[in-house]
């Protein structure tokens, strides 16, 4: 016999309703569309569906929405309160789909139309669920979990059409970091700092229009994308504002501040120009004391150029062995002879000598240095080991490590294995910390400098009396040598300084808690004299000599020059 799964009028509807459509409202005005033609065959004067869902992280204010689907008012003059036609079905996440139908006036429904009506209901039903499945799939792609906000992709897309649409100047891109945030997830739980973040993103949505984003891009980054007129005002809100959170017993006030690199959009501009120059922006600012706001110029974009040779060029120099090691002596006041020295790294790049201030803070930032304080490292155990195989007696050198290291569970061990593999004497080394103030790094560096003395090897705090917690540092670390910074030694001799009163004193102290002392920096005869006369005796400075080659320095470890 002949079979026909379905007419043309049916296939007609389902094809029309097959397309990529993720917004359930958008399918139902398509269904109103396509169902017409069937509506009218199967002598339905009025079709109606509601779908109510509960609140989901994905629908975070619920589902409630009616839509008639079908009304022929020549055939139908008045919407019953009863219909002739009613089906419920159960959503996934426990809401209703109901679909209701009453035929024309003066016409009942036969069984074969009331088959056909409930087989549009399930399609609507299936169809629906399909569409705002697919929805849910975009917005999970396309949105932060969390905090409900736009995620990169999100961002992507809604920058993307704008810039497409050549509508992009008249926009201002805010690249922002949370300060500290880590603090908040630490002393308060990360519970709670997600609900603090949660604040943020609801508070900047409230604030933006439609045609604006705030997108999370991921730990405490987030991007807001407003117009122009706007931006001044966002800036100055979100750089620091403050949010009342219920958690507990009492709401808790909180005030997150932030960092922001801000980049006007302007002509032939792309996204990736906006996003790189916001970025670019944000980094100075994460650096910099002077403001958490920066706005990008071109100045900017030539530094940031610089730094990406510098990371892309750094590992070809490592092993290319364009890094030299510079030796700056130490000398002591009282018999003007050698008493150690600074090892300080140089590179030679292009056949020019680049001083350390063009590169290290760019590997600093990235982390990198770690690679090259161990670089430098073995390059002085390789030179110890020479000087005493050829039978010249070194003096004491310090190395510089960075605080980047303490993150490294096996930073003493990685230490002791290169002086092992050279055989270099405990009394040969020295290593030189920066003082910190991250808890973790805190411990950290207390088990690192007790593995060190535990050896015999000598450890000095650099930059000694600038930082916040000096104090708690020469109290609480066993380090043995204090090492001062310049800046102590600037203003000696100038009439009103109070910096020789605190010099002083910082020697006295340190010298009662047996620790050595050296000056660095020192310039001229007035800073020794001083330093002399409050029995500061080992210094390091340009008054004496500037860092030397391993040849040149060699001649003052053999003698050859006297001070």
């Amino acid at each position: 016999m002949e079979f026909k799964l379905c007419d043309d009028a049916y296939k007609a509807f389902r094809e029309g309703l097959l397309g990529p459509i993720t917004d359930p409202t958008i399918l139902l005005k398509q269904i109103s569309t396509c169902v017409s033609p069937l509506a009218q065959m199967l002598n339905v004067g009025y079709m109606e569906c509601r779908l109510v869902a509960p609140v989901s992280p994905l629908a975070q204010n619920g589902v409630d929405g009616q839509k008639v689907l079908f009304y022929d008012k020549d055939k139908l003059a008045e919407i019953p309160s009863c219909t002739d036609f009613a089906e419920v079905m159960t959503t996934a996440e426990s809401g209703t789909f109901s679909f209701n139908a009453h035929p024309i006036d003066g016409h009942t429904f036969s069984d074969d139309e009331r088959t056909a009506i409930q087989l549009l209901a399930y399609d609507c039903f299936i169809l629906g669920g399909r569409s705002r499945l697919m929805g849910m799939a975009e917005r999970a792609r396309t949105t932060d979990y969390m905090t409900g906000a736009e995620n990169q992709t999100g961002l992507m897309g809604f920058v993307g059409k704008i810039f497409a649409q050549r509508q992009g100047v008249g926009y201002t891109g805010i690249f922002t970091n949370l300060k500290n945030f880590k603090y908040v997830n630490k002393s308060m739980g990360p519970q709670v700092g997600d609900i603090a973040m949660k604040a943020y993103v609801n508070t900047a949505k409230a604030c933006l229009n439609d045609d604006e984003m705030v997108a999370r891009l991921g730990g405490d980054n987030f991007f807001f994308f407003v117009k122009n007129e706007h931006a001044e005002s966002i800036i100055e809100k979100f750089a620091s504002l403050e949010i009342t959170i219920s958690q507990g017993p009492k709401p808790m006030n909180l005030k997150i501040q932030a960092r922001m690199g801000v980049y006007v959009v302007r002509e032939k501009d792309t996204v990736s120009e906006l996003m790189n120059n916001s970025s670019i922006a944000l980094n100075i600012a994460k650096n910099i004391k002077t403001s958490d706001v920066v706005h990008f110029d071109n100045e900017m974009l030539i530094s940031a150029l610089h730094q990406r040779e510098i990371s892309s060029e750094f590992h070809n120099a490592v092993k290319n062995k364009e890094f030299i090691v510079y030796y700056q002596p130490k000398v002591n006041l009282a018999t003007k002879q050698l008493c150690g020295s600074e090892a300080l790294v140089r590179w030679l790049r292009h056949k020019t000598i680049v001083p350390p201030a063009d590169f290290l803070p760019i590997l600093e930032r990235e982390g990198t240095v770690c690679q090259l304080d161990f670089y430098v490292f073995e390059s002085v155990c390789q030179d110890i080991r020479k000087w005493v195989d050829a039978g010249i007696t070194p003096v004491r050198t310090s190395v510089n490590f960075s605080k980047l290291h303490l993150k490294n569970p096996n930073f003493a061990d990685d230490f002791f294995a290169i002086m092992s593999k050279y055989g270099i004497e405990s009394k040969y080394l020295e290593v030189e910390l920066t003082e910190v103030s991250d808890y973790e790094d805190f411990m950290a560096m207390q088990k690192f400098i007790s593995a060190m003395r535990s050896h015999g090897i000598s450890v000095s705090i650099d930059d000694f009396g600038t930082g916040y917690s000096t104090l708690n540092v020469i109290k609480n670390f066993d380090f043995n040598v204090v090492k001062l910074d310049k800046s102590l030694l600037d203003n000696i001799g100038k009439d009103g300084s109070q910096d020789e009163i605190v010099l002083k004193n910082v020697v006295n102290m340190a010298q009662e808690m047996k620790k050595e002392v050296i000056a660095e920096g020192v310039e001229n005869e007035i800073q020794a004299k001083f330093l002399t006369d409050v029995n500061c005796h080992n210094v390091q400075g340009f008054l004496f000599d500037k860092p030397l080659s391993r040849e040149d320095y060699e001649k003052r470890l053999t003698g050859e020059k006297l001070y």
